[in-house]
This record gives C-alpha cells, sequence and structure tokens, in this order.
C-alpha cells in the first residue's frame, strides 16, 4: 500500500522530521519570540511572545482621552500585529532549526486531520465490536442456561 497518497502525506518523511525535532529538544531552548507594536500616535503600544501571549501593555495618559470603541479597536489591532510579528520569527526559528520544508511545520495540518478522521473511524469499529461482543455473550447465556 503507498501510505503517501492514501494519507496525503510521507510518514516516514514525518517521522524523520520528529526525529531530528526531538533530537533537538535535548538542546536549551532559546528565550521565546517577542515582539512589540505601537500606535502610529506613540499612545499605546503592546509587547507580545509566544510563550505567555501579551506581557506588556502601555497606555499613554493622553490614550484615556480616546473614545472606548477607538482604543478598544487599538489595542486589539497591535496585539494582533504584535502576534504575527512574534509568530512569524518564531516559525523562522523553528524552520533554521528542522530544516525548511519540514514535515512536521507543512503536513501538520493534514497529518492532524487525517488522525482525526482515523481517531473516528477508529473509534466506530470498537463501539461496532463492542456491541457484536455484548451479542455474542447473549448468545453464549442463553445456550449454557439448564
Amino acid at each position: 500500500m503507498d501510505f503517501t497518497q492514501a494519507l496525503g502525506f510521507d510518514p516516514e518523511r514525518l517521522a524523520a522530521d520528529a526525529d531530528r525535532f526531538f533530537d533537538q529538544l535535548g538542546r536549551p531552548p532559546g528565550a521565546p519570540a517577542t515582539a512589540r507594536a505601537e500606535s502610529k500616535d506613540g499612545w499605546v503600544s503592546v509587547e507580545y511572545d509566544c510563550a505567555s501571549g501579551v506581557r506588556d501593555l502601555r497606555l499613554d495618559p493622553r490614550a484615556m482621552r480616546m473614545d472606548s470603541a477607538r482604543l478598544a479597536e487599538t489595542i486589539l489591532g497591535l496585539i494582533h500585529q504584535a502576534r504575527q510579528q512574534a509568530e512569524t520569527e518564531e516559525r523562522g526559528r523553528a524552520e533554521s532549526l528542522l530544516g525548511a520544508g519540514n514535515a512536521l511545520l507543512d503536513d501538520r495540518r493534514l497529518a492532524a486531520a487525517r488522525l482525526r478522521d482515523a481517531t473516528g473511524t477508529l473509534q466506530e469499529n470498537l463501539e461496532r465490536a463492542g456491541a457484536t461482543i455484548d451479542r455474542v455473550r447473549a448468545l453464549l447465556r442463553e445456550r449454557t442456561r439448564p
């Protein structure tokens, strides 16, 4: 059976890339990727890191004069911007550590979807097998009654 065609990804490549990844886990990791975003007027700034999320939020007293909807929109926009920057940096680190085109990076969503599908099918099969075993037990009980 051609697993690559059946699964939509190469499981041997994924396993080899996973081995390299777990070998790298033994090495001390660097600090999490951190990014900072600031509003154009400088009144609001956000610091975000991939490990803990928003690390710092600074509001200049002048920002408190903004209407609440605009201030909330500014804060959320800056969080989104800083998060994207930090995730891009983190992905770059992962690619440099694991190698560009690593199956763990490229095929993980596809692999996760396939595993979810397989798990669902396995669960259905186990439920049917359990029901069949229960029916067989009931038949055996009926036959062994005097």
